[in-house]
């Protein structure tokens, strides 16, 4: 790991105060960018060939493909968050019982009051760093990670805390954020991105909470210190990482290259219906998927499937 620190105590305290207050924002319309239903089944599109059908849907096609029988019977999920994806895989026939670990205590309370809410007894949630998480060897059929390992700074250590947990014909499987550490984008990614934004009205760049969308620029680092200090500390090597210790056996790249940094905050803007709306997301997710096949911007998202070596 070259030039990035652990994250300090005062700094673990910046990121579960940030999570927080992120709570909050849990219950905006379509809260994250691949929320969006237009661009759920563009998402849905790039990973099974139909926009009916998800992820979680060709996981469980997959993973018996790969010799994993469902539902797995212990499972672990790596940065659970608020558990909505832990319990997508319950619904979905993947998982039967779960532990999920994450470094915010809002999270993990909130995540194991819906999973009880859900009817669902086998789920357990623990307070974890996953810089400094420990499993015990063998424990597990299924390791899952969404949207959480970007927020990891000791990659090498966690990835192999994974694959040593996994039992014999265990796998481990990631829907993840694999871009730009820091969001340092690219600048054809900047230029692709901006120029949306600038047509769009100020209506349809305001936030739920009344702040205009700005454009996109490099921050510094200072900003993530006093923001989110693990904020894709080093997800431009997540996927490095993991094949230094993994064999990829399925993947999907989904794109969200320019999805992602356009929609942030606003896609409950964008609502279905509204032709303006659904024409303009039209626009940018084909823009998204030609500038994808002509190799002028990678895909920043991928799930995935893997084996460790």
């Amino acid at each position: 790991m070259v030039g990035v620190q652990p994250l300090s105590d005062t700094a673990i305290g910046r990121v579960q105060d940030f999570y927080r207050v992120q709570g909050g924002r849990e219950a905006w319309p379509w809260r994250h960018w691949n929320a969006q239903p237009t661009v759920a089944r563009a998402i849905n599109r790039r990973i099974s060939g139909s926009p009916r059908r998800s992820l979680h849907e060709v996981l469980g096609e997959v993973l018996p493909d790969l010799g994993l029988s469902l539902p797995a019977a212990r499972a672990v999920s790596l940065g659970c968050g608020r558990g909505g994806q832990d319990r997508s895989l319950f619904r979905h026939g993947i998982v039967k019982t779960l532990v999920g670990y994450d470094l915010s205590p809002d999270s993990i309370e909130a995540a194991a009051g819906w999973a009880r809410a859900a009817g669902i007894e086998g789920f357990d949630y623990r307070l974890g760093d996953l810089n400094s998480l420990d499993l015990d060897e063998g424990a597990y059929d299924l390791v899952v990670a969404t949207m959480s390992l970007h927020h990891a700074a000791e990659l090498e250590r966690l990835y192999d805390v994974a694959a040593r947990a996994l039992r014999p014909g265990g796998l481990m499987v990631i829907d993840e954020y694999a871009g730009p550490s820091r969001f340092r984008w690219t600048e054809a990614q900047m230029r692709a991105v901006n120029g949306l934004l600038t047509i769009l009205s100020p209506a349809m760049r305001t936030t739920p909470d009344g702040i205009l969308k700005p454009l996109i620029e490099h921050q510094p680092e200072a900003f993530f210190e006093a923001v989110d200090p693990s904020e894709a500390i080093r997800s431009g090597e997540v996927l490095a990482c993991l094949e230094a210790r993994f064999d990829v056996l399925w993947r999907r790249p989904y794109g969200g290259t320019i999805l992602h940094p356009m929609l942030h905050d606003i896609a409950c803007n964008f609502r279905e219906g509204d032709l303006f709306a659904e024409t303009f997301l039209g626009a940018a997710i084909a823009l998204e998927d030609t500038m994808m096949a002509t190799g002028e911007l990678q895909s920043d998202f991928v799930a995935l499937v893997a084996r460790p070596k």
